[in-house]
């Protein structure tokens, strides 16, 4: 039987935290097992996201990126990533993107918080 999160992913109330686990839970079913290895598979995924985007030369790939990006954050509730992709997405279309180091540290701060909440309680 699926482990759901009733309280293991829990923070205390008024921290605005990266990433929304009710959105998150509500997108696994509640399975306990299915957020962690999406959260993984998210921080993985933004991580190498970031990387590929400041080797990028010509915008189109920087857009497809930054939008594949903004879909995998809406998923597991990163609404912060997703609002920051969005608005750079609209800067590449105009060819002068100032977003990018405000997506890294939002990409951190939600990485941050993903590894907490998935490292083991002392």
């Amino acid at each position: 039987m699926a482990q759901t999160s009733s309280a293991v992913f829990t923070r205390s109330a008024g921290y605005d935290a990266p990433i929304d686990l009710v959105r998150l839970a509500a997108n696994t079913m509640g399975n306990r097992d299915l957020e962690v290895q999406v959260l993984r598979l998210f921080a993985t995924q933004s991580h190498s996201a970031l990387e590929q985007l400041d080797a990028c030369d010509d915008l189109q790939s920087a857009k497809v990126i930054v939008h594949t990006l903004k879909g995998s954050a809406r998923a597991v509730g990163a609404d912060k990533i997703a609002a920051v992709c969005e608005a750079l997405e609209k800067e590449l279309e105009t060819g002068n993107p100032k977003r990018v180091q405000q997506l890294a540290r939002s990409v951190g701060e939600a990485n941050s918080y993903i590894d907490d909440l998935l490292s083991p309680a002392s």
